[in-house]
């Protein structure tokens, strides 16, 4: 794995960690990952496109799940962050009762919602 040293975890971090982690990345053959999926994501309302969306931050995430029934559409599930804790294994934080967050290897699967 990469050690993107992708660390910052405060409100705002998710930004700088997403493009921190897409440069560090190198090449992936084509496939998508957690960050370029948010990064390259957008959606048109009424005429206006909004294009600025990045994977967010620990704490982004845990407000995204403070406010998940305000916000919808969100599964039972868990939600990657960019927040690195090393080499192996990133934040994720779970969509269901208490919202735990916890580690996982960055190589394992979960949901992604942009921020």
């Amino acid at each position: 794995m990469i050690n993107t040293r992708a660390r910052a975890d405060g409100i705002g971090a998710g930004l700088k960690n997403t493009a921190i982690f897409i440069a560090n990345r190198g090449s992936v053959d084509g496939n998508y990952f957690a960050a370029t999926v948010c990064n390259e994501y957008a959606v048109t309302v009424d005429g206006v496109t909004y294009g600025d969306w990045y994977l967010p931050s620990k704490y982004e995430l845990d407000l995204l799940y403070i406010n998940r029934i305000e916000i919808g559409g969100f599964g039972n599930s868990f939600y990657w962050n960019p927040t690195e804790i090393d080499n192996q294994n990133a934040w994720r934080q779970h969509f269901v009762g208490m919202g735990m967050a916890g580690s996982r290897e960055k190589a394992s699967t979960s949901h992604v919602r942009a921020f």
